[in-house]
This record gives structure tokens, C-alpha cells and sequence, in this order.
């Protein structure tokens, strides 16, 4: 990632960023998992707390840590694919980027054994080509209203906090649960993102938000 704290991420055709208008709610969601460290931490918390969240799954991720998948999938969170293998979608041609559109979902399905339609690419980047086929493969492309830069190197859970700003109904913030192909090795560890989880699940619902899943 190389977006700034509370920035929104890229306007793609066809993709959502935002719950619908109504929902007095907002959505955490996760990426890059699972992680056999810190995603079993994640889900503990929101278990604690009773929060349910969206996670997008790497596929080559979730084959080596089925378990974890299924646990997601057990407690009520949802699912959605993040691709195969997480490439940089902008240096693959359109024919790879669509084997890891359909690799990633079918191991995810294969796992859990229900459909996944949910999708968010790596980086949250998408060219007109790719977005196109992503519809074609009635994938449902789910980007996010908030980061608040928890992907940073040295970044701590007051940072997190600080990052997240004033959330509003709708939000769809963005956090991770892992780091895949980390340019720095210090960002796969997902301590501050634990650490700062129930302080941002405590301030959503300080300002009357309750907690939806990505549909």
C-alpha cells in the first residue's frame, strides 16, 4: 500500500466503497490474511466483542492455513477473495490477472465450500481491462472509504487510532490482518493493528455505529 492515512482508495468502474445510504453502521474489513499468528488474534478480539468483519483472503495464503479460513467462515464473519497469489496487478497482462481472479475465488470456495463473490484487488488497483473482467466473472469489487495506514512501517495502534479520524455511517475501513510481499519486514508484524482493533471497535460505537459485513 501507498496510500495516505484517512485517504480513500481509487475511484474503479463497477466497484463499491461505501455501505448503503441508510445503515447507521460501519464495516471492518481485513486483507492479505490469513496469517497463522495474527488472524487467530483478530478474530479473538472480535469474537470478545462481537463484531463481525469482512476478510479478503489470499489464495495461496488460505490453502496453506485452511483452519483458519474455516474459522473465519464459522464465526459469521465474510469472505471475499484478494486474488491467488497477490501480484502488482498493474505489471501482469490481463490474461494473468484473470486466472488470479478465478484461482483466488476457487480456493476460497473449495475451502469453505459456499459461493464468494466478494473481491478486492491487491492494492486496491484495477485497470478499465481488468475491471471489466472482473465484472464478467461476477465478482463483486469491494474497495474501502478509510485507511487509516496501518500497512506503514513502525506504525503503533495510536497511530492507527489517529489515522482512522471521524468515521461516518457507511465508512468501509481498511486494515490487515497480514502483509504480503512486504517491502519491509517489519510490517508483517500485526501487533498495532491487534492493539488498535477494540480501540476502533469502542469508538465506532461511542458515535451510535454498529458493525456490518460486505455484501
Amino acid at each position: 500500500m501507498r496510500l495516505k492515512a484517512r485517504q480513500s482508495s481509487p475511484r474503479i468502474a463497477g466497484s463499491h466503497h461505501r455501505l448503503p445510504a441508510g445503515l447507521n453502521s460501519v464495516a471492518l474489513t481485513f486483507d492479505d490474511g490469513p496469517d497463522p499468528t495474527f488472524t487467530p488474534h483478530v478474530l479473538d478480539v472480535l469474537s470478545e466483542l462481537d463484531v463481525k468483519a469482512t476478510f479478503f483472503l489470499v489464495g495461496s495464503r488460505a490453502k496453506r492455513h485452511p483452519e483458519i479460513v474455516r474459522r473465519i467462515q464459522d464465526e459469521g464473519h465474510a469472505i471475499g477473495s484478494h486474488t491467488e497469489t497477490h501480484p502488482d496487478l498493474w505489471e501482469v497482462p490481463l490474461t494473468e490477472a484473470i486466472k488470479e481472479f478465478r484461482h483466488g475465488r476457487a480456493t476460497l470456495e473449495q475451502i469453505t465450500g459456499a459461493s464468494l463473490p466478494l473481491f478486492r484487488p491487491p492494492k486496491g488497483s484495477l485497470n478499465l481491462s481488468q475491471a471489466a473482467s472482473a465484472r464478467a466473472l461476477q465478482l463483486h469489487t469491494w474497495l474501502w472509504s478509510v485507511d487509516p495506514g496501518d500497512w506503514k512501517s513502525g506504525t503503533s495502534s495510536a497511530a492507527i487510532i489517529q489515522g482512522l479520524g471521524q468515521l461516518t455511517a457507511g465508512d468501509v475501513v481498511l486494515l490487515h490482518d497480514a502483509i504480503e510481499k512486504p517491502i519491509d519486514a517489519s510490517t508483517t508484524d500485526r501487533s498495532a493493528t491487534v492493539d488498535a482493533l477494540s480501540l476502533i471497535i469502542q469508538e465506532a460505537r461511542s458515535q451510535g455505529f454498529g458493525f456490518a459485513i460486505l455484501s
